[in-house]
């Protein structure tokens, strides 16, 4: 999808998700007349006011139903699986306006303990004029927003150092600018501003987006007597997101695991007006017909929690070898495609978990703690991608027995997808 296809025609009626409260210390001060983010054609330098490149939001919902062990009661279900009734946040994602996304880009702004920034005083005084105090946003986030396995801070840290770090409008620069006290507040501090609004505008965004209630309204709720087809379940989403079309992601049940909204964005993510606009289409992970919507706490039969097979390169001669290089000769690695607590997938050889060096290049060893996230749909025919985007590329074809690097993107001289087959 290109800039061009992103103009958003609003229907008479049709609000902003705009959530603007004077009293917010830092209410930027844009100018009115900006176009929505991916609606421009010219360069717009203030990246306070406009957010590039990742000018499409995501706001993503699960719904994990699948309990830890058998026998749980529903408070127990809950403090697990959250609400019952309720899906809940995986995150707020600032994808490209051409698809794709950056990740984890700053380093230096990563962080790796939320309770200690969200009970701080810098969020708990009286003062502070913040819609929500610190530890009421913990006790939301606690509720409303799980990981897999009771690791709800660990899916926290994960997604504000993939996805926060990469939202342009919430730098320290920014927040400096929209102060409003005479003396400035440090670097740090605006950083740590940046953490507790991103959790504040994820679930702000999120409550607006009641995918149970617009489910339930259309007769579709959690049971393990029938099944749904995707049409049926896309309209009653599409029907509460002003006729948007919204993204299904099933699990290899063939469940309903994720529901994913879209948006533009007005100005400085701190504003917090969002247009929504139709998916992307990422590659459905869902089949046409006999879509599960199984009830929290519902254990379908065991499977296998890992996929196994062998990497090919579409439209080139070769595999990958265990150390993810590309080979034409001999015979493939097997590797193994482990599900993620996040979402997706590791991917793993005999040689280790795979992800990438500072320069893109895939590598798979031993020495790798945890791997990367890697993209799999078998409806899409099995390709392996990797921040949403389906390319690889190498410098040079191997010959022989020689090796080839593989890199993330499609800039090399040679450039495929990779396709992972399984076994039968």
């Amino acid at each position: 999808m290109h800039l061009q296809d992103l103009w958003v025609i609003l229907k008479p009626g049709t609000e902003f998700f705009a959530n603007i409260k004077d009293d917010n210390p830092f209410l930027p001060h844009c100018p009115i007349n900006l176009p929505l983010s991916c609606q421009n054609y010219t360069m717009i330098p203030d990246s306070c006011c406009f957010e590039y490149p990742g000018g499409i939001f995501l706001q993503t919902q699960f719904w994990d139903y699948e309990p830890s062990t058998s026998n749980l009661d529903d408070d127990q279900l809950e403090k697990e699986l959250g609400p019952l009734n309720s899906f809940t946040i995986h995150g707020l994602w600032p994808d490209n306006c051409n698809g794709g996304y950056q990740q984890f880009c700053n380093p230096s702004a990563e962080i790796s303990d939320v309770p200690s920034i969200l009970n701080s005083e810098q969020f708990n005084g009286n003062e502070h004029g913040l819609e929500y105090r610190g530890d009421e946003l913990l006790e939301i986030m606690q509720r409303y927003w799980k990981g897999l396995g009771g690791h709800d801070e660990s899916l926290w840290v994960h997604e504000y150092n993939k996805h926060g770090t990469c939202i342009k409008t919430i730098k320290p620069s920014c927040y400096s600018r929209w102060d409003k006290e005479e003396i400035k507040q440090s670097d740090q501090n605006y950083q740590k501003q940046a953490v507790y609004d991103y959790y504040r505008v994820s679930y702000n965004l999120y409550r607006k987006l009641n995918t149970s209630e617009l489910l339930s309204n259309k007769g579709i709720i959690p049971t393990t007597e029938r099944t749904y087809s995707r049409k049926e379940i896309e309209d009653a989403l599409s029907d509460g997101f002003y006729g948007r079309q919204v993204q299904l992601v099933c699990d290899r049940n063939h469940a309903i695991n994720e529901v994913w909204y879209y948006h533009q964005l007005k100005g400085s993510l701190l504003s917090e007006q969002f247009i929504p606009i139709d998916s992307f289409g990422r590659g459905n992970s869902c089949p046409q017909e006999g879509i599960y919507f199984f009830p929290k706490g519902h254990k379908p039969p065991s499977r296998n929690p890992q996929l196994t097979g062998y990497v090919r390169l579409s439209g080139q001669n070769g595999h990958l070898i265990s150390n993810g290089h590309w080979m034409a000769k001999g015979s493939p690695a097997t590797f193994q495609l482990l599900d993620h607590p996040f979402g997706d997938y590791y991917l793993r050889s005999k040689g280790g978990y795979c992800g990438f060096s500072n320069d893109g290049q895939l590598q798979c060893n031993k020495g790798r703690d945890k791997g990367a996230q890697f993209g799999y749909n078998e409806n899409s025919g099995g390709i392996l991608t990797y921040g949403d985007s389906p390319y690889w590329n190498a410098n040079s074809i191997p010959r022989g027995m020689h090796q080839s690097p593989v890199y993330q993107g499609d800039s090399g001289y040679i450039a495929f997808k990779l396709r992972f087959q399984t076994h039968h």
